[in-house]
């Protein structure tokens, strides 16, 4: 059975080419992408309207950065599952998203079996 089984998830990269290697990955693992978004502000809105099972969320965006999108989810959605990713593997960064409620953060270039590794974590697979 794959590991997605029909779980929605919404990704969020400002680069298109990110987004599509992680639909890509998610629908091959039986995710269905409910949706995308290209910057922090967007992000929000798209979280707000299709509240999905897992989001995967860039710290690095125009518009508002993902440390500020996830203070905002988490705020109003204390239960959201977020895995943070970025190619700025900061240590107190990541200290701080998973202290403000991320459930796991994945370091690009994106590697298929640590983002599933950090699914199954995220989700409590």
């Amino acid at each position: 059975m794959p590991l997605g089984s029909g779980q929605r998830v919404l990704i969020v990269d400002d680069s298109p080419i990110m987004r599509q290697m992680l639909v890509k990955i998610f629908t091959d693992e039986g995710f269905t992408v409910a949706g995308e978004a290209a910057d922090g502000a967007e992000a929000v809105a798209r979280f707000e309207e299709l509240r999905p099972d897992l989001t995967t969320l860039d710290i690095v965006m125009p518009k508002m950065r993902g440390i500020e999108v996830l203070e905002q989810i988490m705020a109003k959605y204390p239960d959201a599952r977020i895995i943070m990713a970025s190619s700025v593997s900061d240590a107190r960064t990541v200290m701080h998203c998973l202290k403000m409620g991320a459930r796991q953060y994945i370091a690009k270039p994106y590697d298929e079996a640590k983002i599933m590794s950090a699914v199954k974590k995220a989700l409590d697979l």
